[in-house]
């Protein structure tokens, strides 16, 4: 049971991630669709060492999750 837990808390800082650039590229005049959001997957798992050493640094305190609206544009 902890194993769902781990990953729904790596999908959770995958969107929080996914959602800051997106909204960089749509403040860069990218055009930000939801057919591109669609084919993103916040199930990447390509940055995750299952077997690697971690250190985590319990002082360092993320700062609070407030995202924002998917920046899309409007289809006309």
């Amino acid at each position: 049971k902890y194993a769902s837990l781990v990953a729904n808390a790596i999908m959770l800082s995958n969107v929080a991630d996914l959602t800051t650039v997106l909204t960089g590229m749509a403040d860069d005049d990218h055009p930000v669709t939801p057919d591109l959001v669609a084919a993103i997957s916040p199930y990447t798992r390509e940055h995750i060492r299952r077997f690697g050493r971690y250190v985590l640094d319990m002082d360092d305190i993320p700062e609070p999750l407030n995202p924002d609206r998917m920046p899309f544009k409007s289809a006309a």
